[in-house]
């Protein structure tokens, strides 16, 4: 394949004052390092460009105030995007975006937000709405910002319950273990004080009279028996713990399993088959289906996070 070569773009004879124009350049990478060496630059405009991704450098620009991004083919935002906080005016107008990630609920300074010609996923393109009009965009900064907020404190609770579970389950098995451990300690202690108590009765029924000795005798047999039976008892508890370990074990990994086949049928659907997705959403009542639509986005944008984490090379700048 021919090798795509990289427009070079003299930044410094597209800076004006504090707006630095750097539409229409056929550009596929953002010439970070250059455009932060002018401080004063606090608007940037990148439309009608070659631009797929913006890479982690361009978050160093948290000067902006205004950002133009319309009409390239950006297929997702970096996921520390909040950074920018300062930014009150963001245009994403004719891109490939399908979600944006977590932390855009920390632009509480936007106030215009334009997304019109992306394949936003159901959910979010009901909460970011139409911005045909100046009001509505206004009105769509607003909303995306409150459901994204939300949403990533949801998500971070939840990571925190997960989190928690995980340390209650370890520690729950671990003193089960140690549980099971202690009583074939104590029986060990017990057979070897029961030992020492037969050899000290073998020493003494020796030194005494042969009545005397005819009945120390009978003790010991006595002593074997019991420790004969103890010796059944203590195998027995060894046999059930073995057998309660290895069902905690199964169970455990039942549970994943199970897990891994939910979250696989979850992304299949929600991923491969929109339609099935929203023909099951017309099924749920409609006092849970806001609900449901919030817990099933915070999944899809999280998980997509990952993948495009994954993905994405690094890029240098």
């Amino acid at each position: 394949m021919p090798k795509i070569e990289k427009v070079k773009v003299n930044v410094k004879e597209r800076v004006d004052d504090n707006v630095c124009d750097l539409s229409l350049s056929g550009i596929s990478e953002i010439p970070v390092r250059e455009i932060a060496s002018f401080k004063r630059v606090s608007v940037l405009d990148l439309s009608s460009n070659c631009i797929t991704s913006l890479g982690k450098s361009f978050l160093t620009l948290i000067r902006l105030v205004k950002l133009d991004l319309s009409k390239n083919q950006i297929r997702y935002l970096p996921e520390e995007f909040g950074l920018l906080r300062n930014l009150r005016h963001l245009d994403l107008y004719d891109n490939k975006l399908e979600h944006l990630p977590l932390s855009f609920g920390y632009l509480t300074n936007l106030r215009y937000l334009d997304l019109k010609g992306n394949p936003l996923t159901p959910a979010l393109a009901k909460v970011v709405g139409f911005c045909l009009t100046t009001k509505e965009c206004q009105d769509s900064a607003k909303n995306t910002v409150k459901f994204l907020a939300r949403m990533q404190a949801e998500a971070e609770k939840a990571k925190q319950q997960f989190q928690l579970q995980a340390l209650n389950t370890t520690a729950a098995f671990s003193d089960y273990i140690s549980t099971e451990e202690k009583p074939l300690e104590n029986q060990k202690s017990k057979k070897s004080a029961k030992k020492a108590k037969s050899k000290s009765k073998k020493s003494t029924a020796h030194n005494n009279n042969n009545d005397i000795s005819h009945e120390v005798n009978i003790a010991p047999v006595n002593v074997n028996n019991k420790t004969t039976k103890s010796r059944k008892n203590a195998n027995g508890p060894t046999k059930k713990s073995i057998s309660k370990s290895s069902t905690a074990l199964t169970t455990v990994f039942t549970f994943f399993m199970l897990l891994a086949i939910n979250v696989l049928i979850i992304y299949i659907i929600m991923f491969k088959n929109p339609e099935i997705a929203d023909k099951l959403v017309e099924t749920i009542p409609h006092q849970y289906r806001d609900w449901i639509l919030t817990k099933t986005e915070i999944f899809r944008l999280r998980v997509t996070d990952w993948i495009s984490e994954f993905r994405t090379p690094p890029q240098e700048h």
